[in-house]
């Protein structure tokens, strides 16, 4: 039982399954994975206590079309080979080794990634998403063995992140499970609740774009030295969520919810637009970059003079997005504001197979 922040060994278990899929059903698989934007917490509070790695702040996240792509080969040597081009080999490891444990596999891997949209530690899932990515395409060789739901809360429990200079171990960095859900579970929008379980996810219309805003001077940091910083805030996230959580409930149950099965966005709008920028959570944020309210200022007309249906905070930043049919002016207003945007388009399907044999 794992109750602290401090960093673990590369491919630990915190919360072991135990499926058991020892022959490889196919040699080769490749996918496409798509990455995640998570608009908002449900209850902030539930992300400042390690419980074993199991955490249960829930989470509203867009998918949107920024692929890795994971190639696996079955070998005859029992080690891991990972591609010199692939990046981020700890993370790449540790999801090979997490998965071994699950299926008891004894057989290795060779282990390709291509992410051309390595944006690490700014709000877009790059660690748990490459993680999540490694996991799907390793499931996928061995038939799928480990169902989604089984297999989001185990990544989800199990995850870390890399930390500078220190090529053993990981960083337990909290995650919610919004980059496996992702990749597993259809629709644009997905609502998560309690310990990473998907309660809710939508088609949204291919009339919107996802506008993306990074701060053009913001200096990225390892895992383990924003983690002891977001520590620092933590008696700020427990405050937000014991405020405001009841409300965001009744609204997301009486509001949101039934809006969205009319095809309503603007209540799920709202609720993310009082979340980041009334209830405080915005400032929360900023022990990763200073200047995040003062940006949110200079933004926040986007939804206010409704030139976007959503527009939010992606994790604790210090990227913003929103979804619009009004590109131009979004990209305009970001630009403004001094982020140097991307454009791209919600993804409604999961990870897709771009071949296997």
């Amino acid at each position: 039982m794992k109750s602290d922040f401090t960093p673990f060994k590369i491919g630990t278990v915190f919360n072991p399954i135990n499926i058991k899929a020892e022959i490889p059903k196919y040699r080769f698989v490749k996918i496409s994975y798509p990455s995640r934007l998570n608009a908002m917490a449900l209850d902030s509070s539930k992300i400042t206590h390690n419980d074993n790695l199991q955490y249960s702040p829930g989470e509203i996240l867009f998918k949107v079309k920024l692929y890795k792509e994971v190639t696996i080969e079955v070998t005859d040597s029992p080690k891991f080979d990972i591609s010199e081009t692939s990046h981020r080999k700890p993370l790449i490891l540790h999801s090979a080794i997490i998965m071994r444990k699950a299926l008891g596999f004894k057989n290795g891997l060779k282990i390709f990634v291509k992410n051309n949209h390595d944006i690490r530690h700014v709000g877009l899932g790059s660690s748990s998403g490459l993680i999540a990515s490694v996991a799907c395409a390793i499931n996928e060789l061995y038939g799928n063995p480990i169902n989604k739901e089984i297999l989001l809360q185990y990544l989800a429990q199990n995850h870390g992140e890399e930390i500078a200079n220190n090529i053993i171990e990981l960083s337990p960095v909290q995650c919610i499970g919004g980059s496996a859900a992702a990749g597993l579970y259809k629709g644009g929008l997905i609502i998560l609740a309690g310990k990473s379980k998907v309660i809710y996810s939508a088609v949204i219309s291919d009339k919107f774009k996802i506008v993306i805003g990074i701060p053009k001077n913001f200096q990225k940091l390892d895992a383990q030295t924003l983690l002891e910083q977001e520590i620092k805030s933590f008696p700020k996230f427990i405050k937000c969520g014991l405020k405001y959580s009841p409300k965001i409930a009744y609204s997301l149950i009486h509001n949101v919810l039934p809006s969205l099965k009319d095809n309503n966005l603007k209540p799920l709008g709202d609720l993310i637009y009082d979340y980041r920028f009334k209830m405080g959570s915005i400032n929360n944020c900023s022990y990763c970059y200073k200047k995040l309210s003062i940006i949110a200022d200079k933004i926040a007309y986007i939804k206010e003079k409704n030139i976007a249906d959503i527009l939010s905070l992606s994790s604790v930043g210090p990227s913003f997005f929103a979804l619009t049919d009004k590109t131009a002016e979004c990209i305009k207003i970001f630009n403004k504001a001094n982020l140097r945007t991307i454009v791209t388009d919600v993804e409604n399907h999961t990870y897709s197979i771009l071949g296997k044999f």
